[in-house]
């Protein structure tokens, strides 16, 4: 399991935007009692399913317009969307692509016209479950809020389609329409645009304090920046959220159990029916319960004794595979669509200069063996990452070139590296030193003085052995070629916030230098055209390392507009080449156990989204 934490040409007139196109990362062994039994669910089996959270990430955030750091997926794809659907569904149960899925989406397909300026969205009929119906209100509520807390809303990027926005029409409750001052790429607009948008109830919602009236604040800038700033902080207050009316406001097939529903110490949730949900298809079961683990191994003591119907099995537990077939699981890999890297702190200012060279970026990567990790750490359950698009599952979105390594694995190719810009190599034992100063061919660089060392620090997320494994073998392979790794390991959390806390502008924050959330690192949800624009467009909130180039902003802006493939592939060379992430393999996203006394888990989304509703228990 990656047991971490834990991406046509429009015509004039009128089109419709379809097609299959493709952000994020993730505890103890539950130590809070399951609540007392809950009524039987009228429209399914009854009983009580467990799932098994990530490890290392409880969740941390309820509101579903959420920070980056909070942007792991015990929250966007565990919990949110279980309470409020997105606008636009991404992923099939049923199926591993990354396709849109209609069903079971809240609008109907969008329509382009005004020469492909304008989207026009018509609304499913759905209730909340307070019984009053899902509207373009609650729509133009969300825009209201995002285009006010732009920088607040962890999808957002620079340039982005939000910035394109010159008038928004919402009069008719059923229907909505978006105009903009140019054209986009129908799957960038649909996948990356549409996708972000989340209905949600104004009318509980829009207030700027507890014991506020509701009001139609959003609808100037300081009143949402108002009702934002309140509904964040009571989104923080966590051990609210199964006692906050607010967030039993939901339009999703499940709510939170109101009083004893989540456990802010242990990250236990426990989710009832919405009585009231306009879905397809409403909850078989009467609870579903989302467990955290602090480790892959309180995980799977738990899972041996019974007490998950849905878990995981720890690469390093692989050989018990055929034991819990025996004992009544079913074993399935679960793919993701994602990439798994290293970012560089580019804004560091002591090595962010030797992090500038290109030369120093491919050594490093060039002592990544991907094949070795994912045979012998991964035990074969994983693919090897060669740029910014992932290579599984397969898709026509990675290029040619990325398909392929660029820059494969090799001690002496890396060693000649160094050495031909001026490096002195000491063995294994000491690293390399810089010996000729200066940006001259044959020079280490600019602003790299004389005597500067090829040692680095590594801060990596604990509790999953992999991890440790790879960063373990990474260093060792670094020291072939000169280059000092002191590892250090913190949980998911405590990782993601030190390298997403760097304030380049001032330098607060930014004395990290190398990081590893693992695999995945980065899951393309829910912006799912693969196009960067959150990793790597300079200013985008999850660009942790600060990586600023002009040509790499222009390549993903271009894959934005321009109609086909041509220009995300120009994007994706560039990146693959470059190299401001060092790209490291991919397991699956987890080797999933199942019980057979779970039903309805015909398939695993690589979108990472889980539909408990479907699933019902009886004998297997």
């Amino acid at each position: 399991m990656s047991e971490s934490t834990c991406r046509r040409r429009l015509v004039a007139g009128v089109a419709v935007l379809g097609g299959a196109v493709l952000l994020a990362a993730c505890g103890t062994s539950p130590s809070t009692p399951r609540p007392s039994p809950v009524a039987r669910s009228a429209s399914g089996s009854g009983g009580t399913v467990t799932f098994a959270n990530q490890i290392g990430a409880p969740p941390t955030y309820i509101f579903p317009m959420y920070p980056i750091q909070d942007a792991q997926n015990s929250d966007i794809t565990y919990f949110q969307p279980l309470l409020w659907r997105p606008l636009y569904w991404f992923g099939h149960e049923g199926t591993a692509a990354p396709t849109i899925n209609y069903r079971l989406s809240l609008g109907y397909p969008p329509v382009l016209s005004n020469h492909g300026r304008t989207v026009t969205v018509r609304l499913r009929h759905y209730l909340w479950s307070d019984g009053r119906p899902v509207t373009s209100r609650d729509v133009e509520f969300w825009m209201n809020l995002l285009l006010a807390e732009k920088s607040a809303w962890g999808i957002w990027a620079p340039g982005d389609w939000s910035s394109h926005i010159v008038s928004m029409d919402f009069g008719n409750p059923s229907q909505f329409s978006i105009s903009f001052n140019q054209t986009f790429n129908p799957n960038y607009l649909l996948y990356n645009g549409l996708a972000q948008v989340t209905p949600i109830p104004q009318h509980a919602w829009d207030k700027t304090s507890a014991r506020g009236s509701v009001g139609g604040y959003d609808t100037t800038r300081a009143g949402a920046e108002a009702v934002y700033n309140y509904l964040n902080d009571q989104s923080k207050t966590l051990a609210t959220w199964d006692t906050n009316r607010l967030w039993q406001v939901v339009d999703g097939p499940w709510r939170l159990q109101p009083g004893v529903g989540f456990n802010p110490g242990t990250g236990f949730a426990s989710f009832v029916p919405n009585t009231r949900y306009s879905g397809p298809q409403r909850p078989r079961v009467s609870r579903y319960e989302l467990l955290t683990f602090t480790s892959a191994t309180a995980e799977f003591d738990a899972l041996l004794a019974g007490r998950v119907d849905y878990g995981f099995l720890p690469f390093q537990d692989v050989a018990l595979r055929q034991r819990l077939i025996r004992d009544g699981f079913r074993v399935k890999p679960w793919l993701y669509w994602g990439i798994s890297y290293v970012p560089f702190n580019f804004a560091n200012p002591h090595v962010g200069p030797i992090f500038d060279q290109l030369y120093v970026r491919q050594a490093m990567q060039r002592l990544i063996n991907e094949d070795q990790y994912i045979k012998q750490v991964f035990k074969g359950y994983g693919s090897p990452d060669y740029g910014p698009v992932p290579v599984q599952p397969p898709s026509q979105f990675v290029s040619p070139l990325a398909a392929h390594p660029i820059y494969p694995y090799s001690v002496a190719d890396a060693r000649q590296l160094l050495v031909s810009h001026g490096w002195n190599l000491h063995g294994t034992d000491a690293p390399a030193t810089c010996a000729h100063p200066g940006a001259a061919a044959g020079d280490c660089g600019t602003r790299i003085a004389r005597g500067a060392a090829l040692s680095f620090t590594m801060l990596y997320a604990s509790g999953t052995p992999a991890f440790s494994q790879i960063m373990q073998a990474w260093k060792s392979s670094l020291a072939e070629a000169g280059i000092q790794l002191a590892l250090s390991e913190a949980p998911f959390g405590t990782v993601a916030a030190t390298e997403s806390g760097c304030d380049a502008s001032t330098g607060k924050g930014c004395s990290w230098e190398l990081t590893y959330l693992g695999a995945p690192t980065t899951t393309y949800v829910p912006v799912y055209y693969p196009t960067g624009e959150i990793i790597l467009h300079s200013g985008a909130p999850d660009n942790v390392g600060n990586y600023n180039n002009s040509v790499n902003n222009s390549n993903i802006e271009a894959s934005h507009v321009q109609p086909g493939l041509d220009a995300l592939y120009t994007y994706e060379n560039f990146v693959a080449k470059q190299l401001p992430l060092l790209f490291m393999p991919n397991s699956v996203y987890q080797i999933s156990v199942i019980s057979d006394h779970l039903h309805g888990v015909t398939a695993q989304d690589s979108t990472n989204h889980i539909y408990p509703e479907v699933w019902s228990l009886g004998k297997g």
